[in-house]
């Protein structure tokens, strides 16, 4: 994405060091350290963080868990009008991402590609409350949906 879009600014998080000293080494080589930061850490703790708490134009994810996990660490991260990108399993659809859930996250779903790969796309309406994300045990033991 930084190479295809090159006024964009990216911040590339995952909570392993491992891969986030793999993306440290690609951004080097790459020469896109000026506008592509890394962050180590948990979505869950590092969206109640001031620098990533809904500041972010977009978040594009990679389905690191069921479809409740991630679009509840997605909304703390997004400012409102921000949307999600979120890679979908082929046979999934849009009853994979309740309504009625994502309004309590200050999301809607938006769009689901026809494409393979497949993605689905959720638009962050509001800021979410300061209670989302919960901590990550917390949404994998009680999902919203």
């Amino acid at each position: 994405m930084a190479l295809e879009l090159p006024d964009m600014e990216l911040v590339l998080l995952d909570r392993s060091q491992r891969r986030t000293d793999f993306l440290n080494t690609a951004v080097q080589d790459l020469q896109l350290a000026d506008r592509v930061t890394i962050a180590l850490g948990d979505a869950a703790e590092l969206a109640h963080l001031p620098q990533h708490r809904s500041v972010y134009d977009g978040v594009v994810s990679r389905a690191f868990g069921p479809p409740a996990a991630v679009a509840e660490c997605s909304a703390g991260l997004l400012r409102a009008g921000g949307r999600l990108v979120v890679s979908e399993p082929p046979k999934g659809g849009e009853a994979r991402w309740p309504r009625d859930a994502l309004a309590q996250l200050g999301m809607r779903f938006v769009r689901r590609t026809a494409d393979t790969p497949t993605f689905a796309e959720l638009e962050c309406l509001t800021a979410a409350d300061p209670a989302y994300p919960r901590t990550w045990k917390q949404i994998r033991k009680r999902p919203l949906f």
